[in-house]
């Protein structure tokens, strides 16, 4: 079906039935790890069926979330088969592994005998296989903190007037500003609730104010840190969609928290424009105005 043809409707339909498929898998996720495979086969059917009528983005980010859980699933049901009636037990493997690698002594210094390795691993297999579980080095130094040592530096002119301005805020003013971030904050979540997934660009990029792009990348922050809203990057782009902030029976499960640090300067700022075509962004821009020390102010008003 080509994408010309797909009405509102039917993209209504299929997404409808993918929430629908996400709904019932994070609800069996317990009876997928007691169940023989039947279950989780059975939803795979349903996800295969509903994948041939996929042409968008959006609709591929759904469908690549269910995968993700069906694999976290397969993890968990690997980690729980049962090895001569006992449970496979990851971190006693990985002792032997270090065992063979340096002997019973691991403190007389010699390199790991990956040829001792290679010979057990021969008498099972072809070729030995990778430990791709050894996320970092078997033995680490301990490395001692020193502290950073900080420098004062004297401000040009014009900042002494900042620092007046800041010095006489009072705390009416600080309430104001907290207030106008969280009606802000309020109103992105609305818009992405309104458009539903989203290019993470294309919501906070201002094309016409790079100040104003930075601000809106800090009022997502607030529905990141808050679970209100996600980002998706498993099809190759950072889709972000809001959602139902998490319970504690999800960490429970298994939910991780997870932090980056977004860089923006000016000339990735531009280059985001560029290559996105993006000539409005979702979040409406905000009016600005100059004080009289020519200081560049955001408008409280709340977008519309």
């Amino acid at each position: 079906m080509d994408e010309l043809e797909q009405t509102p409707a039917e993209k209504r339909q299929l997404r409808h039935g993918y929430r629908s498929l996400l709904a019932d898998a994070a609800a069996r996720k317990k009876e997928y790890l007691e169940d023989s495979g039947a279950l989780l086969l059975a939803d795979l059917e349903r996800a295969n069926g509903l994948f041939g009528d996929v042409n968008n983005t959006a609709e591929g980010v759904l469908d690549s979330r269910f995968l993700l859980l069906s694999a976290d699933v397969g993890a968990q049901r690997a980690h729980m088969l049962r090895i001569d009636s006992a449970a496979f037990d990851s971190l006693a493997y990985i002792d032997r592994v270090r065992t063979v690698l340096y002997g019973t002594d691991a403190e007389t210094g010699a390199g790991p005998a990956w040829s001792a390795v290679g010979k057990i691993a021969a008498g099972i297999a072809r070729i030995a296989p990778r430990l791709t579980h050894a996320y970092g080095p078997l033995a680490v130094e301990a490395r001692e903190r020193r502290k950073a040592e900080t420098t004062r530096r004297q401000g040009a002119s014009g900042s002494s007037a900042v620092a007046a301005r800041i010095e006489t805020m009072g705390t009416e003013d600080v309430r104001q500003q907290e207030n106008q971030t969280t009606r802000l904050v309020q109103k992105v979540h609305r818009i992405l609730a309104e458009r539903g997934p989203i290019n993470l660009f294309e919501l906070v990029i201002n094309p016409r104010s790079f100040a104003q792009s930075v601000e809106n990348i800090f009022y997502v922050s607030f529905l990141i840190r808050d679970g209100k809203a996600y980002i998706d990057d498993s099809s190759g782009q950072p889709m972000i969609e809001a959602c139902e902030p998490p319970q504690q029976e999800d960490y429970q499960s298994g939910l991780t928290k997870k932090q980056l640090i977004f860089t923006l300067d000016q000339a990735t700022w531009r280059e985001i424009i560029d290559v996105y075509g993006i000539r409005q962004s979702a979040i409406p821009t905000r009016k600005s105005v100059r004080d009289e020390q020519g200081l560049s102010q955001v408008s409280s008003q709340v977008p519309r």
